[in-house]
């Protein structure tokens, strides 16, 4: 079986790729930014890109929408994850939760659509908090896997294997359901 897994992010490609071979899953990475509306939530996101780009591409797609969020800070940062980093950075961010709750979440929701047939969403989440500093900067991942321990490590994501990472993230999660799902039709 083959589905097409459209991103912009070499490193999300690289995870559900890992994800959906255990699944005898062929993804086919399609390098592709498609709009990210900010007034819905991540599921809806993923939902109507997922619809759309079906239809466009004429192909079975599956999207990842993913968010970290702040127990401090209630739906934030979420959909504007990426532009809250890039914008304040870590200096910002540690400022931000400086005496406040360091819990935090990531959220990923994984849109599924073929052609002609309606979107489906399959949610994963990982908790742990955020420190207070950097770690490997010069790592090659996304920014705030330098930052967020998952509960029960003592690592960030950044210190970790691929293969370690893999088994705690949210990603692996909600592509673990598509795959079920893809595989025995039933969600």
């Amino acid at each position: 079986m083959k589905i097409f897994f459209v991103t912009s992010n070499k490193h999300k490609a690289e995870e559900v790729k890992k994800v959906m071979e255990k699944y005898s899953i062929e993804i086919e990475h399609i390098d592709y930014e498609y709009d990210e509306p900010q007034d819905v939530d991540i599921n809806e996101v993923s939902l109507r890109a997922a619809k759309s780009l079906a239809e466009k591409l004429g192909k079975p797609v599956c999207v990842d929408d993913t968010g970290i969020f702040f127990e401090a800070y209630p739906n934030f940062p979420g959909l504007v994850s990426k532009f809250i980093f890039y914008t304040i950075g870590y200096e910002g961010i540690f400022r931000l939760l400086s005496g406040k709750s360091k819990k935090a979440y990531f959220k990923t929701a994984a849109g599924y659509c073929e052609p002609g047939k309606e979107p489906l969403i399959f949610e994963g989440f990982m908790h742990g908090s955020i420190i207070d500093d950097v770690r490997n900067p010069e790592a090659d991942c996304m920014p705030y896997n330098r930052i967020f321990i998952p509960e029960g490590e003592t690592r960030t994501l950044s210190s970790m294997t691929e293969q370690e990472k893999l088994s705690f993230l949210q990603r692996t999660k909600a592509f673990s359901k598509l795959a079920e799902f893809l595989v025995s039709g039933k969600k």
